[in-house]
């Protein structure tokens, strides 16, 4: 199974540290960039950095996940194959839920600490489908 990059966007220390140690524990990924928040993500993709996986916190300082969202949107062909997983601390609203389906990259939801069962179901869809339309919400 190919290993995949990840790029962890969250504001949370603790929850990238966490996060990490998870992924690299599955053996599963080949490089795993980790960003504060949207503008740091942006930094980072517009360095030619082209995660497989984008592992997404929503509230986040500077810019959060929906203006990271917009501004992923506006990129140039190459990070237009990353599948974009939603890490939530709590329900989305309706309209939210609604607006996330608009967004082909975004695939689905998850808490925000990660399991290697997480990890690993994350990275069999990816292989078996990276374009896949949308994963199941965990």
């Amino acid at each position: 199974m190919k290993k995949l990059k990840f790029l962890l966007i969250d504001d949370s220390p603790s929850t990238n540290f966490f996060n990490k140690v998870i992924i690299e524990k599955t053996s599963m990924s080949e490089e795993i960039q980790i960003a504060k928040n949207g503008e740091e993500a942006m930094q980072i993709l517009n360095s030619f950095y082209i995660p497989d996986l984008i592992l997404l916190d929503l509230n986040m300082p500077i810019m959060n996940g929906w203006e990271f969202l917009d501004e992923f949107q506006k990129l140039k062909g190459h990070c237009k194959d990353a599948m974009i997983i939603l890490m939530l601390g709590a329900a989305l609203p309706e309209e939210k839920k609604d607006l996330i389906k608009t967004i082909s990259n975004v695939k689905g939801t998850i808490g925000k600490m990660l399991t290697n069962n997480i990890v690993m179901d994350l990275v069999i869809k990816h292989q078996e489908n990276p374009t896949i339309d949308k994963c199941e919400v965990y």
